[in-house]
């Protein structure tokens, strides 16, 4: 059997909680003073603190960890929830690798068979992994904002297109043309004298 899976019995909460983690300053430890804090005031709120834990999302003394700053980013928000949900319920997720697409009887089924819970507290599991679910990207790559906002440059505002050899290259593609206009003149001499100073002094 696992260790018992971390619940909010009351789960209406939890969405508005991860949208204001985005959107609020990074606290220096995630504590209830900081939930009231961000607005919310509820005993029942604060389980959010250990599931926040058991997710990756912050340290056992409350410091946000690098997950919790993705979290931040509107880009990787989603998929930084599915990823630490595969971390959380990874037994779940050795039974059915889909499993939050699964059936919630199939879901229901996998956690009171891992767990060995009764009926009660496997309705509470449930219904919080539900809920994450509901509120993560299982499948893409994203991009970070700040990934994004580079790509979104034009070339020479992204940073590395002013090497030496990017240089060279482009100096290595620049043609130029020059026209003579020639004397009438029937004296060769003139014209050799001409053409003598352009190989000298302009072909490379």
């Amino acid at each position: 059997m696992t260790d018992t899976y971390p619940y909010m019995v009351s789960n209406n909460k939890l969405g508005p909680i991860f949208e204001k983690i985005k959107t609020a300053a990074r606290p220096s430890k995630f504590t209830n003073e900081f939930l009231k804090t961000i607005g919310f005031t509820s005993s029942n709120d604060r389980a959010v603190i250990p599931l926040l834990r058991r997710l990756g999302f912050i340290t056992d003394d409350g410091t946000p960890t690098a997950a919790y700053d993705k979290l931040k980013d509107s880009t990787l928000h989603k998929h930084i929830i599915g990823e630490r949900m595969r971390d959380l319920y990874s037994d779940l997720y050795t039974v059915d690798e889909n499993i939050h697409a699964a059936s919630d009887d199939e879901i229901k089924g996998a956690i009171s068979r891992i767990t060995g819970k009764d009926a009660k507290l496997v309705n509470y599991y449930f219904a919080t992994f539900k809920l994450l679910a509901s509120l993560a990207k299982f499948d893409g790559s994203p991009i970070s904002k700040k990934e994004k906002e580079k790509q979104e440059k034009p070339p020479e505002q992204q940073g590395g297109g002013n090497s030496d050899e990017e240089k060279r290259k482009v100096k290595s593609d620049f043609h130029y043309n020059i026209q003579i206009h020639l004397p009438a003149t029937t004296d060769i001499s003139v014209y050799n004298a001409i053409f003598k100073s352009l190989k000298d002094n302009l072909i490379i």
